[in-house]
């Protein structure tokens, strides 16, 4: 009813009521802790001088809505004013003296570290007593994307920021240079990730379980990620226009590892550093990508600029960070009944950005397609225990697939630069599935997020089962891509439904010098292992001796990242670096390096191998070993204990 409030909003503006520890009859008040959009800097700047009072203080973070549940976690505030998560923005020109105060109102002692200048050995921490005030001086004396934090917490061991109570107590700390335009529009983006139980929560479902537990999480605690203080679809909407240059600023405040991948476009990486360093790449060592790596703790800066109109996502490729899992609100009904899929079956690490074109546009037909392909989406029972299997096949011939003909590896899709492209997609599973063309330059509609891809009123649905959707699609460019799912990610990767993509220059003939190494898990369940084209133990490969070869290595891990070896015995050899996610790389990139590569979830690489004479080598890849060894070495690992790996030898045979 108009002028009033619900029950629910009147509960959510309440302060709540707390026993502290030790003290049963003494109660305080817990304030809910505010969003932080990082728009605004915190503190009075005057005559280059920042003065900021900051408290830390017991808050009540809310990170899909303003409602219930909430979590009791640790907070930054300005004195006199609301908590944030993440805790206020500190943002000055280069050359600011800081004068910064901060109390300690939580009940514990706090070690705080980043509030001090970046051009030292190291950053030092300073710990603040319960009730206690400390005081800090000095000059932000190096331009760049850093971050200031408290610990109150020993787990971790190490002095990153915390995961527990104190996952939400740090805050952005930007330091602009000399030349910077103080009318730049950049963005500020922290990433933080919340892991504890909490009574209010409960356990999670038996579905939920089974995708945390990929991450080691049991079943009584939960995993909340969140980007700026909320967790999508409570995530900020970003809106921009055609022909925008979009800087981002990305802070990792967590202490897990965050792929990010932009839906539709490259972005260029501007910048990588971390709490103390910051490295501001030179032109020649920029790069295009469109799924880059932040490890805990490290920062990264961005450039991009949308040249279609539509709906896109930017999120985290790891998919216990983006799955429905982490909801702590209840959600009606099982996930194929749910309306709207892209809102109710993804959460945690995602944005979604509405790009509008700079006039009205009519709408345009697509480009007759001069080739049309068939893909059907096929299930078979206990592939994996009582478990399904799933895969994309093409059709080959006059005849459609059977509904459970999967195989190991589904089909690998070559496309041709610029040809204007009609994927018809068969749904012949049990589920309702997508397709993302992951990498792909392509329009909004056909981008593969069901309910959320196209524009306006009409956005792509998800594909149920027995239905139909037809992809149109002129790759622009040539180069190593995936498909895969984007539909309960958690449990559907790993079950199959991923395939290679590649897009070959217009006009060429087929290379037979080219090999191809796809990496998944194979199964959704504890003792699913990593597998290469399909295989746990794939066979040898050829090549021959004075041609170069082109290897196009993926990975769609779910979480897993793999470190790929071309090694003669012990002994480290070199190979060529070619291309990154597609996009081939600046001619002072494309260098012969020694051969090893980190190949994290949503990333591809080409690399190319030059033999002058016939020799037997391997290709070694090291994966994360199954997740129930993983558990296990959890459960009796002591620090510093090296995680068990698992070992892939791939013999690579010169002729």
């Amino acid at each position: 009813m108009a002028g009033r409030l619900s029950v629910r909003a009147l509960l959510a503006a309440l302060p709540i009521m707390v026993a502290r520890p030790g003290d049963p009859y003494r109660t305080h008040a817990i304030d809910a802790a505010e969003p932080n959009d990082n728009r605004v800097a915190a503190g009075r700047l005057v005559a280059g001088a920042l003065t900021i009072r900051l408290e830390a203080r017991e808050a009540l973070w809310s990170p899909e809505d303003n409602g219930r549940p909430a979590i009791p976690l640790y907070a930054f505030a300005e004195v006199g004013k609301q908590a944030r998560t993440p805790g206020p923005m500190i943002r000055v020109p280069v050359g600011t003296q800081i004068h910064a105060t901060v109390r300690n109102a939580l009940p514990a002692p706090m070690r705080v570290r980043g509030l001090e200048e970046r051009a030292t050995r190291g950053l030092d921490s300073t710990v603040i007593a319960p009730g206690d005030t400390r005081e800090f001086r000095f000059t932000a004396d190096v331009p760049g994307t850093f971050y200031y934090w408290g610990r109150t917490e020993a787990f971790p061991l190490n002095a990153g920021p915390g995961i527990l109570r104190d996952a939400m107590l740090l805050g952005a700390f930007v330091v602009d240079s000399a030349n910077a335009n103080p009318q730049s529009k950049d963005r500020v983006f922290v990433i933080a990730v919340w892991s504890d139980t909490a009574s209010a929560l409960g356990i999670k479902s038996e579905r939920a379980d089974r995708v945390l537990r990929r991450e080691i999480v049991p079943r009584d605690r939960w995993l909340v990620a969140a980007i700026n203080g909320k967790s999508w679809p409570r995530t900020e909407r970003l809106s921009g226009t055609v022909g925008d240059t979009v800087h981002w600023r990305l802070i990792n405040g967590s202490r897990y590892p965050h792929p990010m991948h932009l839906h539709g476009f490259y972005f260029d990486v501007d910048a990588h550093g971390d709490a103390q360093r910051d490295t501001v790449f030179a032109p020649a060592q920029r790069r295009a990508a469109v799924t880059e790596w932040m490890a805990a703790g490290t920062t990264m800066a961005m450039t991009w600029s949308p040249t279609r109109q539509g709906n896109w996502l930017f999120h985290c490729h790891i998919v216990t960070h983006i799955s429905d899992a982490t909801r702590v609100s209840s959600l009606e009904g099982p996930p194929a009944a749910r309306a709207n899929h892209a809102e109710t079956m993804m959460a945690g690490l995602v944005m979604g950005i509405k790009v509008a074109s700079r006039r009205p546009v009519a709408p345009t037909a697509d480009p007759t397609p001069r080739r049309r392909l068939r893909l059907f989406i096929t299930e078979r029972a206990n592939v994996y225990g009582d478990w399904p299997g799933f895969s994309y096949v093409l059709q080959e011939g006059p005849t459609p697939p059977a509904r459970d003909s999967i195989r190991s590896l589904s089909s690998t899709i070559t496309l041709r630069q610029n040809e204007p492209t009609e994927i018809a997609v068969f749904n012949l599973s049990s589920q309702t599935a997508t397709i993302h063309w992951h990498g792909v330059e392509l329009e909004s509609f056909y981008d593969g997020v069901g309910h959320w891809s196209g524009w306006g009123t009409r956005t792509a649905p998800a594909i149920a089962p027995g239905g139909s959707f037809a992809v149109r699609l002129t790759p622009p460019r040539a180069g190593t891509f995936i498909y895969h799912t984007h539909m309960d990610e958690g449990i559907q990767l790993p079950s199959g439904l991923y395939g290679a993509l590649l897009v070959v220059p217009d006009g060429a003939r087929a290379d037979t010098t080219e090999r191809l190494l796809l990496l998944g898990i194979g199964g959704p369940l504890d003792d699913g292992r990593p597998v290469v084209n399909g295989s746990s133990a794939p066979p040898p490969i050829e090549i021959r001796a004075g041609v170069a070869h082109r290897f196009r290595f993926i990975n769609i891990s779910p979480l897993e990242s793999h470190t790929v070896q071309l090694v003669s015995g012990a002994a480290s050899q070199e190979w060529r670096a070619v291309a990154k996610d597609g996009a081939e790389l600046p001619p002072a990139q494309a260098t012969s390096r020694p051969a090893t590569v980190a190949l994290h979830p949503g990333e591809t690489y080409d690399f190319e191998i030059l033999r002058q004479r016939p020799e037997s080598l391997t290709l070694r890849i090291l994966s994360a070993e199954t997740i129930a060894n993983r558990a296990a070495f959890v459960a009796r690992a002591k620090p510093g204990d090296p995680p068990p790996r698992i070992i892939t030898n791939i013999p690579l045979v010169v002729r």
